[in-house]
Formats: structure tokens, C-alpha cells, sequence
């Protein structure tokens, strides 16, 4: 059911968000808890359905085109699927979710190349080496999804994996001299990224270790980009270029609640709130952009919404998640479609983790009383 029809049964509630001109309806407690079952089925459904047919035995990994070009899924192809895994698990702690978990992060450690730079840094392939370049952005997904992997199964080991991309994205793609960050290793444009994802990284790790090396970063990342691409309310790609994309301010969010919550500091809180305010009357309602970045961003908007307990962030990924039911998933039982129902190229893994992952966070997320 979209949450913006509400049936003659249910007990809607009218949700705005200040300073914006559009408005989310939201369907009675009863429907959300409903709505919050279904949504873990499909996920736990979706995430079975996605081993079974992208799954590569001759590579030990996942496939990420039906071309099979590259012949496995590559990093951003990777990465919906790795939070798909960690969130279902968050949502359904069962031991044999866990277990995936320990397991898929384990393998999808092969993306470690140990070769770049001459200390070792993420490849944008699985199991590729010699590379002689790396992506800073990919480094970032791939730490942001250890990350959630250690809330799943509180496996110290993706700490550390987490903590060896930050501290690569934080010695290769920072500009020591003026300052942001390299796209990948070749340091011919910076981009936002890296600097978004970076800044998320080292503010959960301090939240979760209190270590002041990861809170100095993290501050000092944001106040970069506060300095030179805050524009308007949100942060534009670079210094230079101020197109805003809806998973940069998604983890910008995401960033300033976990410094809210770990230094207790409630400006930081309303600095997110700003971003969300401003992200909201910016980006379409439904399916900003496209599922792979939507998904990060409505996962951010999810954990401003359990930070401060405003329902008009759970509004939005809630109006996202029903519209992707009923029209993402296609002929054939796959969620190839976009949450608009549009077709987009079949046969891609990260669209249809992405979907699936959406699902994840929404039920992993308690709704609104």
C-alpha cells in the first residue's frame, strides 16, 4: 500500500516538514507495524533470491550484469548487496542471518588490495590486484557497509576493516595543501564522495570507540566542506561544482547525528535537521534520483528519525519503501524497476539490493507510535 493513499480504515496523519512545501501522509501505528512485517519478508525473500541467481561459484562472488563484463560484481555493484546482508540481519538477529553476515564480509574482503599505493587501499573490482589506482569513493561504500556490519554481529574484525579505509581515504585522498578530496588515485578532480563517506566513517567509529583521533577527522572533514561546498543548505559536489546529490547529504546527515549522539552535542542534531529541511525541498519526493543512492540517503533519513524522533523523516522513506512494493518488482519476481515503476537495465545486481535494502532499513526501524 502507498503510504500517500491511506485506506478508509486507516487513521492518517498529516506530516510537514518546516520550511518545505510539500506534506507526507502517514497510516495508523497499526498499518506501520504491519507494513514494517512485510517489509523484513521481502527483504529476507529478496536477499535469498539474490544469492540464488547472482551468486558466482567459479569466482566466489556475486555477478553483477547478466553480461558478465566485468565478470564480477564491482564495487558499487557490490555495496547495496553487502547492506542488504548486514540489514537484514539488524532487522532479524537470528544466528543464521549473523552468520551470513561474518561470512559475505569475509569474502567481500578480496576488495583489500594490498598493492595500492604500496600500502594497500580498495579496488573498485573484486579480487583484482596491480591496479595501480583506487577510488576513493568506493572505499568510502566499503567502509560505511562494515560498519553496518559490525552493528549486525559485533564482529571486531569489520572495525578494523573499516578503520584501514578510512585511514587510506584519509592519507591518499586528502589534498594536504588546499584542502578535499581526490576522486580516486590519479588526483585529477575532487569530488564529495569520499569526503561525505569519510566523515560518516570516522564519526560512528569514534560514537562507537570514543577514540579523539576519529572525532578530530571527522570534525575536521565536515568543517572543509561546511567551508567551501555548503551552499543553499547543501553541499554541492566540489568546491567548484555545486550540484547537490541526495547521498552526499545523506551521509552528511547520517555524519552530524552520530557526532550528536557520541559528543552530546545537540548542535550537531540540528545541523542535520537543517540538511534533511533542506534536502527535502530540494529533491523529489518519490525516488529522488535513482535506488543505489536513494537508498543511502533514506537509510540517513531513517537515522535522523530514530536520533530525534521527528516522524517526517520516517515519512519520506516510508512514501519511498510502499512506492518500491508495488512498482519495482517486475514480470518475473526480480525488483528491477525503479520505485517509480520505470524499467531500468535488467539484470543488475545493485538495483535490485538496493530495493531490497531499502526494505532492510524500513524494517529494522520501529515506526512511529
Amino acid at each position: 500500500m502507498d503510504g500517500r493513499d491511506a485506506s478508509p480504515g486507516d487513521v492518517t496523519r498529516l506530516l510537514a516538514a518546516a520550511g518545505s512545501a510539500f506534506t507526507l501522509l502517514l497510516p495508523s501505528h497499526a498499518t506501520l507495524v504491519a507494513n514494517q512485517a512485510t517489509f523484513l519478508t521481502l527483504s529476507e525473500q529478496g536477499l535469498a533470491q539474490t544469492r540464488q541467481y547472482w551468486w558466482d561459484a567459479k569466482y566466489g562472488w556475486y555477478s553483477g550484469r547478466p553480461s558478465d563484463d566485468p565478470p564480477v560484481a564491482s564495487l558499487w555493484s557490490s555495496y547495496p548487496l553487502l547492506e542488504l546482508v548486514a540489514g537484514v540481519a539488524i532487522a532479524d538477529p537470528t544466528p543464521a542471518n549473523e552468520e551470513l553476515v561474518d561470512t559475505t564480509f569475509l569474502q567481500a574482503e578480496n576488495f583489500w588490495d594490498p598493492t595500492i599505493e604500496g600500502t594497500g587501499g580498495v579496488t573498485w573490482l573484486w579480487g583484482q590486484r596491480d591496479t595501480g589506482n583506487g577510488y576513493f569513493d568506493d572505499a568510502g561504500w566499503w567502509a560505511v557497509a562494515y560498519l553496518d556490519a559490525y552493528r549486525a554481529t559485533k564482529n571486531m574484525r569489520w572495525l578494523w576493516d573499516a578503520e584501514r579505509a578510512l585511514s587510506y581515504i584519509q592519507q591518499y585522498a586528502w589534498d594536504p595543501v588546499a584542502g578535499g578530496m581526490w576522486w580516486d588515485s590519479d588526483r585529477d578532480h575532487k569530488t564529495a564522495e569520499p569526503l561525505a563517506a569519510a566523515a560518516l566513517v570516522a564519526a560512528t567509529l569514534y560514537d562507537i570507540s570514543h577514540e579523539p583521533y576519529f572525532l578530530e577527522v571527522a570534525k575536521g572533514d565536515v568543517a572543509w566542506a561546511d567551508e567551501h561546498t555548503l551552499v543553499g543548505g547543501l553541499y554541492g559536489r566540489s568546491a567548484t561544482d555545486p550540484t547537490v546529490m541526495d547521498y552526499v547529504e545523506g551521509m552528511m546527515i547520517s555524519a552530524d547525528v552520530e557526532l550528536c549522539r557520541a559528543a552530546s552535542e545537540k548542535s550537531w542534531c540540528a545541523k542535520a535537521e537543517s540538511i534533511a529541511k533542506a534536502s527535502l525541498a530540494t529533491f523529489p519526493t518519490i525516488e529522488p534520483w535513482t535506488p543505489e543512492p536513494d537508498a543511502i540517503y533514506m537509510h540517513a533519513m531513517l537515522q535522523l528519525y530514530e536520533q530525534d524522533g521527528d516522524p517526517t523523516w520516517y515519512a519520506l522513506a516510508y512514501a519511498n519503501a510502499t512506492s518500491a512494493e508495488a512498482n519495482a518488482r517486475d514480470a518475473d519476481g526480480f525488483w528491477s524497476h525503479d520505485w517509480r515503476g520505470y524499467t531500468m537495465d535488467p539484470g543488475q545486481l545493485f538495483t535490485q539490493s538496493a530495493t531490497l535494502e531499502l526494505f532492510a532499513w524500513m524494517a529494522a526501524t520501529s515506526p512511529p507510535a
